[in-house]
């Protein structure tokens, strides 16, 4: 009997789906319905699954074998999307679907959230009432690359954003290339003005931004749609500073330990972000006795795991003798100190004949924090400090090399390290080299006639292939930027393929990668 009923309701069921796709038209003559068929080729080649980039144009001119005798005059069509996880508006309701075309062909520029949808062809017959429903899936992606800050002559800045499949490995064919004035798209024409530095957030869902820096100030946008959040540079602290001016901001990956360092005003700041409760504000900068420790406008971080050292600053402002300062994974301040090594750590300038003063501090070889420091009582004598903190108990100066020999060194603007080996990059106004430590020097690239005005390493978290391996080099000929992709050896700097060129860009302030 159990049985019986079970097919009584499977048949209603089977019953009521055709039904719900034909409208009784009162004739009782009926003949056969054939529902049309629809296919589009790139939604076959990848399984069901399609990804876009916000803002790109979703377009399609499906395959329609329509029913026979029937033609496209005879059916009405719906395009639409909604997204896979059902999603509530403010008043508690449930967000329908939104259609986004009536015609056979499809073309919809994708304005929406950055998110996973689906889109649904319906194909339905206007005297007969029979459909086709014809779904598959849509990412909306967050447009990932290489992110560059550049402004034109009358100050107006935005962000071009350069995408391969070396820099973005995921991409497919149809999303590399440069997607130009980015900021201004996703802001209804806003431009950007008075940028001095990119940097990223991205702890979770909630803190998930980018920002531009300025002077005295900041835009704080949503990571992935780059929609300007806020301008108000107090709203980063809890209390606020003396001064508006920031410097330097670090925040390591995840896999690294959730500590995050900011420099405003030579005073640093932590966040830390595995604390149960914390907020997305500074509170005071770090110091004791109710006086905040001054720092260099520099961060280098120190990517291990484990309960260890995060990033490391460095103090020349307030101390003459100089001295490096650690972070560690409480986002306490340290202040190791080497007497017995090459060098001391918490005293750079051991006696009154020397006066090292820090040119450059980042992260070299495997979390190894490497220093560039200019003799001030030597001409300007380049040096170079390697010292290792990631063992929170046990520092370790390891060593010095004399740079004054280096080929350009002394007119040298733009310097980065390697990460994945010992090799310091250094640029003047013209040309691009590396040095191996304690090593040859290497010429990459000369550029007579355009400017060098940016530097930056290229890292990814997940892109072992390029991630240390890669140099962007930006130019300016006084009308036109242009970018140079440089991929290199890891172990001796040297070239490794052709170097790229992308151009038509203003004059470039910053770069960076963002994932």
């Amino acid at each position: 009997m159990k049985n019986k009923i079970k097919h009584v309701l499977f048949l209603s069921v089977i019953l009521f789906s055709v039904a719900s796709c034909i409208d009784d038209k009162g004739n009782y003559d009926y003949t056969e319905i054939e529902d049309a068929i629809v296919e589009i080729q790139e939604v076959k080649e990848n399984g069901g699954k399609i990804s876009r980039d916000r803002y790109a144009e979703l377009s399609f001119n499906p395959e329609i074998q329509y029913q026979a005798g029937s033609s496209v005059d005879d059916y009405n069509f719906e395009w639409s999307l909604y997204t896979q996880q059902s999603q509530k508006d403010d008043d508690d309701a449930y967000i329908p679907k939104k259609v986004i075309g009536d015609q056979p062909q499809l073309s919809y520029r994708l304005i929406d959230e950055p998110d996973k949808y689906y889109v649904v062809l319906k194909v339905t017959h206007k005297k007969m009432g029979s459909c086709t429903d014809y779904k598959f899936e849509l990412n909306i992606n967050s447009v990932v690359g290489w992110i560059i800050y550049d402004e034109v002559a009358s100050g107006d800045g935005d962000f071009q954003i350069i995408r391969d499949r070396e820099i973005v490995p995921e991409l497919s064919s149809i999303q590399t290339g440069i997607v130009r004035n980015y900021f201004s798209t996703a802001n209804g024409g806003k431009k950007l003005q008075g940028g001095k530095f990119l940097g990223r957030r991205n702890m979770n869902n909630r803190y998930d931004h980018l920002y531009l820096f300025k002077e005295d100030g900041m835009y704080k946008m949503k990571a992935g749609t780059y929609e300007v959040i806020t301008e108000d540079y107090s709203t980063l602290f809890s209390t606020q500073p003396a001064k508006n001016a920031p410097m330097a901001l670090y925040y390591p990956s995840p896999m690294y330990g959730q500590v995050e360092v900011f420099v405003n005003n030579n005073e640093m700041y932590t966040i830390r972000w595995n604390m149960l409760g914390q907020e997305d504000k500074y509170t005071t900068p770090i110091g004791a006795f109710g006086t905040a420790y001054k720092v260099n406008p520099f961060i280098a971080p120190v990517p291990v795991t484990g309960n260890t050292v995060r990033a490391v600053l460095y103090n020349d402002i307030s101390n003459a003798r100089g001295q490096f300062i650690t972070i560690n994974s409480s986002g306490a301040a340290g202040f190791p100190r080497t007497p017995d090594g090459k060098f001391n750590t918490g005293a750079i300038n051991m006696n009154e004949s020397m006066q090292l003063k820090l040119e450059y501090l980042g992260q070299g070889r495997d979390g190894i924090t490497c220093a560039l420091f200019k003799d001030e009582l030597n001409a300007g004598k380049f040096s170079l400090y390697t010292a290792d903190f990631r063992d929170v108990s046990k520092p370790l100066a390891l060593e010095i090399y004399d740079l004054g020999d280096l080929q350009d060194i002394d007119d040298a603007k733009y310097f980065t390290f390697g990460t994945r080996g010992d090799v310091l990059f250094y640029a003047t106004t013209s040309k691009v080299y590396s040095y191996v430590f304690d090593g040859a020097v290497t010429e990459l690239l000369s550029t007579p006639g355009e400017e060098i005005v940016s530097m930056k390493l290229y890292t990814h978290s997940a892109n072992e292939d390029y991630s240390g391996r890669m140099l962007f080099v930006a130019t300016y000929d006084g009308s036109v930027g242009k970018v140079y992709k440089i991929k290199f050896n890891e172990l001796n700097g040297q070239l490794d393929g052709e170097i790229e060129e992308y151009t038509g860009f203003g004059r470039i302030i910053d770069m960076m990668n963002k994932e």
